[in-house]
């Protein structure tokens, strides 16, 4: 009996050592195009691309003269069995003011518990609001990082060009279209621990985002997902998607729906176009 417990204690062992080695190891993005090593030419075009991709968004000169935008977006997750959104409620009806080029933002949701409720990020400080619009700063973080994502999100095609490291990757096709590939990331042309690493697919004629394949660092070091841009629209000069669709897996070999964003309507200065 000792001896079958002895063995038995070494599967366990070698198993969660290697879920730990798993978890640990940053999933790589990268597709084949791409080595440790960028050649120049392919920075050069990247830059490139990463300026015609903004350009056909409106412009960046033209996105920051805005200086906040607006949306109210459902936010719907799907087999969410164990609460795993982090939402009141499924879908998450939501509203959100973004200051553009920056981190600081608003959110009040919409329905469930806390509707009516405003927390907001103000130089990576938080806080909730009170009901005469004062800003009580608060270390317990609540939507903290619900608040990030969805700002990032919504200024993704001008945020991404922050990133230091851009380069062309190469093509690929997918559901018979071919893409040209642009990868952006953070740190180390190699994945990291800490950054995140993107591969955005830009039509070759228009230049929008239909797909991308991102990482999510802060949460599991191996998790990746692909995102499908839809019902492209104008709001005062700024193209924008009114529909995100998150799925598991890669653009080429797409998995199950994860969850999906759906815009009701988007503002940019005084202009605001709905669904």
């Amino acid at each position: 009996m000792k001896r079958k417990w002895k063995i038995t204690l070494s599967i366990l062992t070698v198993l969660i050592l290697g879920l730990a080695w798993f978890a640990y190891t940053p999933v790589d993005l990268r597709p084949a195009y791409i080595g440790d090593t960028i050649p120049e030419k392919d920075y050069v075009k990247g830059e490139a691309l990463m300026a015609e991709m903004q350009a056909a968004y409106g412009g960046k000169d033209n996105w920051l003269a805005q200086k906040t935008g607006r949306f109210v977006q459902v936010a719907d997750w799907y087999d969410d069995k164990f609460g795993l959104s982090g939402w009141d409620e499924t879908p998450q009806q939501l509203q959100m003011r973004c200051v553009l080029g920056t981190d600081d933002s608003e959110l009040t949701l919409l329905n469930g518990s806390n509707t009516g409720k405003t927390w907001g990020m103000d130089n990576w400080k938080h806080y909730q609001k009170a009901a005469d619009g004062t800003k009580n700063f608060q270390a317990k973080k609540q939507f903290e990082r619900k608040m990030i994502f969805k700002n990032y999100w919504f200024q993704f095609p001008f945020r991404i060009g922050e990133a230091p490291i851009i380069a062309y990757a190469g093509e690929s096709t997918v559901e018979g279209k071919t893409y040209d590939l642009l990868y952006a990331t953070w740190g180390s042309v190699a994945p990291n621990r800490e950054y995140d690493q993107y591969i955005l697919y830009l039509d070759k004629e228009t230049r929008h985002i239909e797909w991308l394949h991102f990482t999510i660092r802060e949460v599991f070091n191996f998790m990746n997902s692909t995102a499908n841009f839809t019902d492209f629209r104008k709001v005062n000069g700024i193209l924008t998607p009114f529909n995100q669709y998150v799925v598991r897996g890669t653009p080429e070999k797409v998995g199950a729906k994860f969850h999906e964003n759906r815009y009701q309507w988007i503002e940019f200065g005084e202009v605001r176009v709905e669904r």
